[in-house]
């Protein structure tokens, strides 16, 4: 008898476009608009609840976890890997003033532009 064998289904359009592996700059550019307007759409409706202020914080910390997990995972790494960036240069984003130029450059920045500054290197 033998084992059953382990296909990978195909992922829906839908599903890969919310949940990509490599984006784009204008991609990347409008998830950034998109999920800046969510954020603030989210905070205000959090704020407009009418619930005590230990609720409302639990209520906002959920939100900016979920926020910051999406952001992470499903913008900046897939911008990363389209850059050319390993995943660790995610910490530039934890860095006051270097996290504005980083998604700034992330922005702006062509396909793969760090492989050929390093083929250009050697």
């Amino acid at each position: 008898m033998s084992a059953p064998s382990m296909t990978i289904q195909p992922t829906s359009p839908f599903v890969a476009g919310v949940f990509p592996k490599r984006i784009g700059r204008l991609s990347y550019f409008l998830r950034l608009l998109l999920l800046l307007a969510l954020y603030y759409a989210g905070l205000y409706v959090i704020h407009q609840c009418p619930v005590g202020p230990k609720v409302r914080l639990g209520m906002v910390l959920v939100f900016v976890a979920v926020f910051l997990g999406y952001l992470f995972c499903y913008t900046l790494m897939p911008r990363l890997r389209d850059f050319g960036l390993p995943a660790l240069a995610i910490v530039l984003f934890f860095i006051p003033i270097l996290n504005t130029l980083f998604l700034f450059g992330m922005m702006f920045g062509p396909q793969d532009y760090w492989h050929t500054l390093r083929r250009k290197a050697l």
